[in-house]
């Protein structure tokens, strides 16, 4: 087995003998015809929940709520980062985002939509 140190990484080179004794199964990325199917499915579906989420915060949430929620989830930027984008603090951006989802919560049950927490 040869072996090469690389800064970010160790790695080791296999021979093509060693690599046949696994089997593709036990491989932690191996995915059965069933996972993928189950896969796109869910791909499927989380669209669909996500243009309706987006559809309904024009529909329900004020421009500021909508604002924060966009920063919070879409944006990835902690309550603090949201905050100083909106010129307010990290407080009132975690009150807008949880009205925020109140409201969402609510419009769905409204429209019978079900969500798996």
């Amino acid at each position: 087995m040869e072996e090469r140190i690389r800064a970010d990484r160790h790695e080791s080179l296999l021979s093509p003998e060693i690599m046949l004794a696994f089997r593709i199964e036990q491989s932690a990325w191996h995915e059965t015809k069933s996972d993928i199917k189950a896969g796109v499915v869910w791909g499927k579906r989380k669209a669909v929940l996500l243009a309706w989420v987006r559809e309904q915060m024009d529909i329900v949430l004020t421009p500021r709520e909508r604002h924060c929620l966009e920063l919070y989830y879409f944006r990835d930027l902690t309550y603090r980062e949201a905050g100083a984008a909106t010129d307010t603090n990290a407080s009132s951006v975690y009150r807008a985002v949880q009205r925020s989802i109140r409201k969402l919560r609510k419009a769905a049950k409204e429209s019978g939509l079900t969500l798996n927490r």
